[in-house]
């Protein structure tokens, strides 16, 4: 009870979503790209029809559930209601006295794996690096600028690339900037789509 009361005062806190402009520009971008991955991941045997197609259908549909949880999560917002439920859990077990240090490690540990997955992508692909170079760099975008969220929404700092742009406070462009770089590697390789798979027709 405790745990759901904490939960419920954190939450009353705390606006959710991006109801702006851009917020929902992103979310439609967000949507159409995972649309593009999928089918993506339903032409890989024509878009490899050299190599084992299951390592990019799984890379592919795998990226399309990612974009479509992240466009949902720009306006509902669910990161809010998951850090509330834990607040209120650590607060109840009396956990809460090693919140920084458990966010602080929280945070690395999402780091390693999302530098790892990347990592373990691009060698799973590098005889097309071609065809995921577009890929590979939006999903680097993206991590970071989920990495700075994580980071903001907990008080732990990070630098700031505004020291590289005049001041300009960039995180929220590397978002959609991540999608839209998945999005045009989505479109070079559906582009790349060779003609369709003959169809066997049963001898009569």
């Amino acid at each position: 009870m405790m745990a759901l009361a904490v939960t419920a005062m954190i939450s009353a806190q705390v606006v959710g979503g991006d109801p702006t402009f851009l917020g929902w520009l992103t979310t439609a971008v967000y949507l159409v790209t995972a649309v593009l991955c999928l089918l993506c991941a339903r032409s890989v045997k024509r878009i490899f029809p050299d190599g084992d197609p299951r390592p990019h259908a799984l890379i592919w549909g795998g990226l399309a559930f990612l974009l479509f949880f992240l466009g949902l999560n720009k306006e509902l917002d669910l990161q809010t209601w998951f850090t509330s439920t834990i607040k209120g859990i650590a607060w109840e077990q009396g956990w809460y006295a090693y919140g920084q240090r458990a966010q602080v490690l929280f945070l690395l540990v999402f780091a390693l794996i999302g530098l790892v997955s990347v990592a373990v992508i691009g060698w799973s692909v590098r005889r097309y690096w071609r065809s995921y170079i577009f890929l590979l760099l939006g999903l680097l975008a993206i991590l970071r600028f989920v990495g700075v969220r994580i980071a903001s929404f907990y008080g732990i700092y990070l630098p700031e690339l505004s020291r590289f742009t005049g001041g300009l406070r960039i995180n929220w462009l590397l978002e959609l900037i991540g999608v839209l770089l998945i999005a045009v590697a989505a479109l070079l390789n559906l582009r790349r789509r060779s003609a369709p798979l003959p169809v066997n027709n049963p001898i009569r």
